[in-house]
């Protein structure tokens, strides 16, 4: 079976027991494998934890990466300003001359 070079895997975590509760956390992974290198990139997000009662129902709840939304935000604004600054010093400083 080759390599592949791009893998995503959804994967549920070991139980753990809550009084009446079972919890599973539930993560999505990314793995990128480099070609004749021993090694790639990982990079693991949490999804979701799903709770089970004694009854057998069961409830999924999801889980909000704040930390991904913060570093778009950073980078969303890191980007808008440089556009901004190129703008002033390109476009704008043509006419002060």
């Amino acid at each position: 079976m080759p390599n592949k070079f791009f893998i995503q895997q959804t994967s549920a975590g070991d139980p753990i027991e809550v009084n009446d509760l079972t919890v599973y956390p539930i993560a999505r992974s990314y793995r990128i494998n480099v070609p004749k290198v021993h090694g790639g990139i990982l990079w693991n997000k949490p999804l979701a934890v799903m709770v089970e009662d004694s009854l057998g129902n069961r409830q999924v709840i999801p889980v909000v990466d704040r930390t991904r939304l913060l570093q778009i935000a950073i980078f969303s604004a890191g980007f808008i300003f440089t556009m901004l600054t190129w703008f002033v010093f390109r476009v704008l400083g043509r006419q002060v001359k």
